[in-house]
C-alpha cells in the first residue's frame, strides 16, 4: 500500500478505517515523502488507532514539506488528545491555509486542545470550511467557551461547516457560540448539534443572539436528537416567522415529544417563511393523521384562493413524510418560479 501510494501520481485521496496497524502512520509518512506530483488532496485515517505521538510525527513532516500535506485530514475516533492537538495547531499557525477542512471526531480532545487549535484558526487557517470535533466528551461548556473566544475579533474566521455533536455542551456555551455567529457579516453554512441533551434553556440561550438580526442564524441547523420542549420551539418558531431568518435546513428528528398546540405553531411558522427548505420532526410529535393534515395545509391552504396563493411555496422535504399528498405538494415547490407554484395549486 505505501509503494502504491508513493508510486502513483494520479491518486487524489488515501483512506484507512478501522486499521489495526500501529506503524500506519510512519509508513504513510515515509510514502509521502517519496511521493513526486502533486499532493493528496485528502488524507483519511479513522478507528486506526491514531495516538499523540502520531499526530506529532504527521505534523512535523507537513511542516517540513508543506507542498506535500492535504487540503483535507480526517482523523476521526483515534486516541489522541490536547498533545495532539497542540502539533495540530503548531502546523495550523505555519501553514494552516492549506488547509479546507479537519476532522477530529471521537477522540480524546479537552478544552486545553480546542483552545489550542481555535487559537492557531483564527489568523492561519481562512480558507477552513469544515471543522468537526463532535463526540470529544471531555470539550463541554469550557471548550466551546474557549473556542468562540479565539474568534472574539475575527468572527467570520470562523468555519463555514461546524460539527459539535455530542460534546456535553450547556447553555453557557450555547450562548457563547450565539453570540460568536452573531457578529458575523453573514451566517454561517451549517451548525449540527445533535446529541448535546439540549433543552428549552440552553435552545433559547442560543436563539436569543439572533433575536436582532434573523439574517445571521445558519442556513442549516441540526438539533438531532436532543431534549427540545415548548418554550425552545416557540422561540425557534418566532425566529422562523421574522422574513429575515436566513434558516434553510431544519432537522429536529427523535427529539422529545412535544403537545399538539406546540407543533401547531411550530408548523404554521413555516406557512410564511420563504427560506426553509428541508424540515425533519420525525418522531417529535408529527406522526399521527391530524398533524400530517396541519401540514398539508401549511404547503396548500384550500381554504381560498388568497389562502393558497399565501401557502408555503418553498418546503421541498419534510422527513420521512409518508402522505402521498403532502409529498405531490412538496415535489410542486422544487419548482423556482413561485408565482407558477401558486397557480398550479390553484388549479
Amino acid at each position: 500500500l505505501s509503494s502504491f501510494i508513493k508510486n502513483n501520481e494520479n491518486l487524489e485521496s488515501f483512506e484507512i478505517t478501522h486499521g489495526t496497524t500501529p506503524e500506519v502512520v510512519g509508513f504513510l509518512v515515509d510514502a509521502l515523502e517519496r511521493r513526486s506530483g502533486h499532493p493528496l488532496k485528502k488524507i483519511t485515517l479513522n478507528y486506526s488507532g491514531v495516538k499523540d505521538d502520531d499526530v506529532k510525527e504527521m505534523m512535523s513532516f507537513f511542516m517540513n514539506n508543506p507542498s506535500k500535506a492535504p487540503g483535507r485530514i480526517c482523523l476521526d475516533h483515534n486516541n489522541f488528545g490536547d498533545n495532539g492537538c497542540f502539533h495540530i495547531s503548531k502546523f495550523v499557525r505555519k501553514s494552516g491555509n492549506i488547509f479546507k477542512e479537519i476532522g477530529l471526531r471521537g477522540n480524546k480532545m479537552g478544552p486545553c486542545g480546542l483552545r489550542c487549535i481555535a487559537s492557531a484558526l483564527t489568523y492561519h487557517a481562512t480558507s477552513l470550511e469544515r471543522f468537526s470535533i463532535g463526540e470529544n466528551h471531555k470539550i463541554g461548556d469550557p471548550g466551546v467557551i474557549a473556542f468562540v473566544e479565539a474568534f472574539a475579533s475575527y468572527s467570520n474566521s470562523i468555519p463555514s461547516h461546524l460539527a459539535i455533536e455530542e460534546i456535553n455542551i450547556g447553555p453557557e456555551g450555547m450562548k457563547s457560540l450565539g453570540i460568536a455567529l452573531a457578529r458575523r457579516s453573514y451566517p454561517i453554512e451549517s451548525l449540527h448539534l445533535k446529541f448535546n441533551h439540549i433543552g428549552d434553556y440552553e435552545l433559547m440561550s442560543l436563539l436569543e443572539c439572533f433575536r436582532s438580526n434573523p439574517a445571521l442564524i445558519p442556513k442549516t441547523l441540526d438539533l438531532t436528537a436532543n431534549c427540545l420542549g415548548h418554550w425552545g420551539l416557540v422561540v425557534l418558531s418566532d425566529l422562523l416567522r421574522n422574513r429575515c431568518c436566513s434558516l434553510e435546513r431544519l432537522n429536529m428528528a427523535n427529539t422529545d415529544p412535544v403537545p399538539y398546540d406546540t407543533v401547531s405553531y411550530a408548523v404554521n411558522s413555516v406557512k410564511c417563511n420563504s427560506t426553509l427548505r428541508e424540515l425533519n420532526i420525525d418522531t417529535c410529535g408529527l406522526a399521527d393523521e391530524k398533524c400530517l393534515d396541519l401540514l398539508s395545509s401549511v404547503v396548500c391552504d384550500t381554504t381560498s384562493i388568497q389562502s393558497t396563493y399565501l401557502s408555503n411555496h418553498t418546503l421541498v422535504k419534510f422527513g420521512n413524510c409518508s402522505s402521498r399528498e403532502i409529498s405531490l405538494f412538496l415535489a410542486v415547490n422544487s419548482n423556482p418560479n413561485k408565482s407558477l407554484i401558486a397557480r398550479h395549486k390553484v388549479i
